[in-house]
């Protein structure tokens, strides 16, 4: 009897014991390093420093919405959005809510009145660097209704790499 098979001659079969230890000890080291793997985008934020956005060049003052949060006293976790202020020396001392309907509706009056002064039709929004994007995202919605065409997320700079001369 030949050892390689019978009748045929050689049989080339393909070992697959070791391609399947293989695939068995990849897929372990990938179920062990996902929730590991952190995939979050941070933005960071500006801080609220109430100042008047101007353009230098052109002379154009934006409407920019600063989005504070509302934060348990004994955890300090962000329990829901704070008051809405208006970064503007004229307009320090307003206030604004969102999720209820009387002041989204004041919002978005203030917006509107705003914003009908004005060609470029822009509204900034700084928020709390921990807040959760839905809130704003509601803010969003509610200067569209106000008649924004568009509504940006103010960031601040990564201070290590300005520090670093990056």
């Amino acid at each position: 009897m030949d050892a390689g098979g019978s009748k045929g001659g050689m049989k080339a079969d393909i070992n697959v014991t070791p391609l399947v230890d293989i695939v068995l000890v990849l897929l372990i080291i990938f179920i062990v390093i996902t929730p590991a793997v952190n995939n979050a985008v941070k933005l960071p934020l500006s801080k609220h420093a109430p100042k008047v956005d101007q353009q230098e060049d052109q002379g154009v003052k934006y409407l920019t919405l600063m989005m504070t949060s509302k934060r348990d006293p004994n955890t300090y976790l962000v329990t829901g959005p704070g008051a809405i202020l208006i970064d503007d020396k004229d307009a320090k001392d307003e206030r604004f809510f969102i999720g209820n309907e009387a002041g989204e509706q004041k919002l978005e009056d203030y917006i509107n009145r705003n914003l009908s002064q004005h060609n470029d039709k822009r509204v900034f929004v700084k928020a709390d660097a921990d807040l959760p994007f839905k809130y704003v995202n509601d803010l969003f919605q509610v200067c569209r209704k106000g008649g924004a065409d568009e509504a940006s997320i103010v960031t601040s700079e990564d201070k290590d790499k300005k520090e670093g001369g990056q």
